[in-house]
């Protein structure tokens, strides 16, 4: 068609001759026999090329073959039609192609989908396995081995308590476990790392992995109640039940009358409970099982104040704990350090319970108690505070709490000096550890300002070792320039990485931060140099404080105690910089310089700035 010619010329039926021309035959066609292999790319890559179509001119209805609408299964076509891109090397037998199949040389090439096979990687393929048969018979071994652990874990806990059991397994248990497990965790014989197990179990000693905190027991293991023992209680007095307590006279519903509070309400009228039937009730309330029964005999104590402060002495609150279970260690007067890691453990699961009810035993008669009673009550508490049992049983650290909060809100104020006093000297006395004199001072709750007064006195006796400080308030006895000069006459606020115990130094660095509590800052009508004086000795004794968590190198979790010492004195530094200081610590200013307390002048700043300034001005002009 002409350049110039009319546009409906393009849509005129063209015959079939010249709309499908004959294909041209390709070369393997026109020979019977396939050709040799070619001796370069080069000749296969333009022999395999296909001839170009000549140009025709296609009518508008013309169905295109292979198009979507069409039927794949009416035509057919090769990918061989294209040239071969990659051809093998000439040493290889090329197998012939199919010829090329008639039809319309326009037709859409249908699509194959082949799967496509990756050629095999050059590098070599380790065949080595990364467990032999050793190594896995090695981790079976330790399987078993721990399997037979958890099953004697399992045995202790189903004859003591989950307390007891952690504990009575032992050093030789645990020992024997630790090295069974390195033992058979090691790496087999005649593997690369066989010196490994040497080095391992040397490391493993020279940590402190198996090193535990000190540990002291309330309560001694070898004189606790068997649960086969038959218990022996009082019997009632029944000459004693007249009067409106006549009812309590028969066995059968004697129960009843107490579960259904009617003792309760009586006493609370009348007031006239009996003493013998008041001790009855004391001592039935430490053995009752039934809960709801249980309380109401606690109730019933609570309501006879008459009773306790005539009949609840300091051998009758001895004799409670006694009945326990509790150690003479425990239960003895002053003058008696207590050892770190003593003979002894919680006492069994099921008299849990009577701990929890003379620890409300206590809390219930508190309001009624003499001084002296609250203060034998208040040592016995504080060397109870020492067990961890307090701290992993939350049932019986809410009653222990509770029995602390009443006793200090019993003390009146007259006594409070004397009751602190004597109560720190019994604590002070009684062992000289400070990992153990910290379990005391944080069982205290700080559920009100007397009991945070009285950890602050104890964690001043513990610090200083003075046990006069606890005889009056924290205020006129502490100052920043006393800790100051504590820590420098001190040997046990010395960093030493050869001699150090970090666990003391720990539970001296948590005392050290109670002892310093609010710091006692000037009152409001301070002066301005006063303020600033409480600041510097505030920095100064924050400097003080860097510079030991700075000396303690951390040394991975294997070194725990390093690590919450350090953090630990950290957190203390925060404490003297926000909030024991009257104000934030200055910053540092664009000049490098630290701000002033009072913020009024600024002279270096001031200079700069001015010549700074004159230099921008222009000069003056002369006239």
């Amino acid at each position: 068609m002409s350049r110039n010619g009319n546009i409906t010329s393009f849509f005129k039926p063209v015959s079939k001759s010249s709309q499908s021309p004959q294909p041209k035959t390709s070369r393997r066609e026109a020979s019977p026999t396939p050709p040799p292999p070619s001796p370069s790319p080069l000749p296969a890559l333009l022999s395999s090329s296909p001839p170009e179509p000549a140009s025709t001119v296609r009518d508008r209805n013309t169905v295109i073959r292979g198009s979507d609408e069409e039927d794949e299964d009416d035509f057919s076509s090769d990918d061989d039609d294209f040239p071969s891109l990659f051809p093998k090397p000439s040493g290889s037998t090329v197998p012939p192609r199919p010829a090329v199949k008639a039809g319309n040389v326009y037709a859409t090439p249908k699509a194959k989908r082949r799967a496509v096979e990756f050629h095999s990687s050059p590098l070599s393929i380790n065949t080595r396995h990364k467990f032999d048969i050793k190594a896995l018979l090695k981790h079976a071994e330790a399987d078993n081995v721990i399997e037979e652990s958890e099953q004697r874990t399992a045995a202790l806990l189903a004859e003591e308590s989950p307390t007891a059991s952690g504990r009575r397994m032992g050093d030789a248990e645990s020992v024997t476990l630790h090295d069974s497990m390195l033992e058979v965790l090691s790496d087999p014989e005649g593997s690369q790392d066989e010196g490994n197990r040497a080095r391992l179990l040397r490391a493993v000693r020279r940590t402190e992995a198996a090193v535990g905190r000190k540990e002291w027991y309330f309560f001694d293991h070898h004189r606790q109640p068997s649960s086969t023992a038959i218990e022996v209680r009082p019997t009632f007095p029944k000459d004693k039940a007249t009067g409106v307590w006549a009812l309590l006279a028969p066995e059968s519903h004697r129960s009843e009358v107490f579960g259904d509070g009617l003792a309760f309400r009586i006493q609370s009228k009348m007031h006239s409970l009996p003493d013998e039937i008041f001790q009855w009730v004391l001592n039935e309330a430490t053995h009752e099982r039934r809960k709801k029964l249980r309380d109401e005999y606690l109730r019933l104590l609570g309501a006879c104040p008459d009773q306790i402060e005539e009949l609840m002495n300091e051998d009758l609150v001895l004799e409670l704990f006694r009945d326990l279970g509790a150690s003479e260690r425990a239960l003895g007067a002053a003058s008696q350090p207590g050892k770190g890691s003593e003979n002894g453990a919680p006492y069994p699961e099921h008299n849990r319970i009577r701990l929890q009810t003379v620890l409300r035993i206590l809390a219930e008669t508190a309001h009624a108690l003499k001084i002296k009673v609250l203060t034998r009550a208040m040592s016995i508490l504080l060397r109870l505070g020492i067990d961890n049992i307090v701290r992993e049983d939350y049932a019986i650290s809410t009653g222990f709490q509770d029995a602390l909060l009443r006793v200090v809100l019993a003390v009146p104020w007259r006594s409070w000096n004397n009751f602190c006093g004597h109560v720190s000297e019994s604590l002070y006395t009684h062992t000289v550890d400070a990992t153990l004199r910290w379990n005391a001072v944080s069982a205290i709750p700080l559920l009100h300002p007397k009991l945070v007064e009285l950890r602050r006195r104890l964690a001043l006796v513990f610090v200083f070792d003075d046990t006069r400080r606890a005889f009056s308030a924290p205020e006129e006895t502490f100052s920043m320039r006393s800790i100051i000069d504590r820590l420098d006459q001190a040997d046990e606020f010395i960093v030493d990485r050869a001699s150090t115990d970090y666990f003391e130094l720990l539970a001296l660095s948590e005392m050290l931060s109670v002892a310093v509590g609010d710091g006692s800052p000037p009152g409001d009508d301070a002066s301005l140099e006063a303020i600033k004086q409480y600041n510097a000795e505030v920095d100064e004794l924050a400097q003080r404080i860097r510079f030991m968590w700075s000396n303690i190198h951390e040394q991975g979790a294997a070194y725990m105690s390093r690590m919450e010492a350090r953090v630990q004195l950290k957190d203390f530094e925060r404490k003297l910089q926000h909030v024991v200081r009257t104000r934030p610590p200055p910053k540092e200013d664009i000049f490098g310089l630290h701000a002033r307390e009072d913020e009024v002048e600024r002279p270096r700043q001031q200079q700069f700035m001015q010549r700074f300034l004159s230099k921008s001005q222009p000069p003056p002009k002369t006239p």
